[in-house]
């Protein structure tokens, strides 16, 4: 295979993953515009959803012709770059254009308990799982634990921890033990694909998609900025503390109403993108060697990758676009889910976090190798 068709091919692949990224941008809550009524700008939801739709079916069929070899890589690139932009755009509208009330509902003091439940379970489970699977790296375990720990912070420290230093801790600490895990058991890939220059440009490619519409997504990046009365009317920066992710982080925020575009970066959001972007880079990346290598056809660790890949960026998109195409059904009577998500005491969050992280980082270990329980290999050294 000459280096030009092999650059196409994996340019189709990561055009083929396309809608995975882009679906993995509404993982996590956050503050996302919203407007009541189901239409905006005389636009109805209903068609945002459709093409988000379309463009999912047809990334899919532009995928699963190039792999019968009915379609050139030309081509099937060109096809679902065209399908994922398609679906892109509708997603976008339907996060930004959500319908939510002005209020939070009254029965949240289930919200608490709720949280403290979950956080036993998933302890308690990573610890089970870790014992009898992966006995010898208690790594696994630590992260679980530590996960756990990100789902009840809000409810056991006091006020929230919103200034509590444990928060910042908890935040580094589950970014490190990620790190840690890929160090010790995914790091040839790592070393492999720096080295790659064909699924190092996929990797990138992934991850910038990934970051950018995940800020979309979260409210940390908007093109439909609040107006009206107190709304600035001019451009605007400030620094502030934003209490996102966990804690609040020293930020900059940015308003340019004629644009119109808004957001804030700050230190957690960056570890935040940072985590999940390169996340999603190394299972893009990781996929693009396997098709480059042309073993999707007879390796079942490529084939595994490719599953659990796909199930951890489609497990992303339950969380902001769930409630979006909640209310295109069901208007504002579907706050509360929005809500649910947005509110610091609630499980949900945290929930969808630790899973996108597990799913994200377990599929780069099943795909490499570096998974496998020590019933049937054994376990590497701590």
């Amino acid at each position: 295979m000459t280096r030009r068709a092999s650059v196409t091919r994996v340019a189709a692949t990561v055009a083929a993953t396309a809608v995975g990224a882009v679906s993995a941008v509404a993982g996590l809550p956050g503050v996302a515009a919203a407007h009541s009524g189901t239409t905006h700008a005389g636009t109805p939801h209903w068609l945002l959803v459709v093409l988000f739709a379309v463009g999912t079916l047809a990334t899919a069929g532009v995928a699963a012709a190039y792999r019968r070899r009915y379609v050139t890589g030309t081509r099937a690139a060109v096809g679902a770059l065209l399908a994922s932009a398609t679906a892109a755009f509708g997603l976008i509208g339907v996060v930004e254009l959500q319908v939510v009330a002005d209020t939070a509902p009254e029965p949240t003091a289930i919200y608490p308990p709720l949280s403290l439940a979950v956080a036993a379970v998933m302890a308690v489970g990573s610890l089970v799982v870790a014992r009898k699977r992966y006995p010898e790296r208690p790594r696994y375990a630590a992260l679980g634990v530590l996960l756990a720990a990100w789902v009840v912070y809000p409810v056991a420290m006091p006020n929230g921890g919103v200034y509590n230093p444990a928060g910042h801790a908890l935040v580094l600490a589950v970014v490190a033990a990620v790190v840690y895990v890929l160090r010790q058991d995914a790091w040839a890939v790592v070393q492999s694909l720096r080295a790659d220059r064909g699924p190092k440009l996929a990797a990138f490619a992934g991850s910038a998609v990934f970051v950018s519409f995940f800020a979309v997504s979260t409210g940390t990046l908007t093109f439909n900025p609040d107006s009206g009365v107190g709304a600035p009317t001019e451009p605007l920066v400030m620094v502030l503390p934003v209490a996102d992710p966990l804690v609040a982080w020293p930020a900059v925020e940015f308003v340019f109403p004629s644009v119109p575009v808004g957001g804030f970066v700050s230190v957690g959001t960056l570890l935040l993108f940072g985590l999940l972007g390169g996340l999603v880079a190394l299972n893009v990346g990781t996929m693009a060697q396997q098709y480059q290598a042309g073993r999707q056809a007879d390796s079942s660790t490529s084939a595994l990758g490719m599953v659990a890949t796909t199930g951890a960026t489609a497990c992303c998109c339950c969380a902001p676009a769930f409630y979006g195409l909640l209310s295109v059904f069901f208007g504002a009577a579907a706050t509360p889910a929005y809500w649910a998500f947005l509110n610091p005491a609630s499980p949900l969050g945290g929930v969808f976090f630790s899973a996108s992280v597990l799913l994200l980082l377990g599929s780069i270990l099943r795909a490499t190798g570096g998974g496998r329980s020590a019933a049937s290999v054994d376990a590497g050294p701590l």
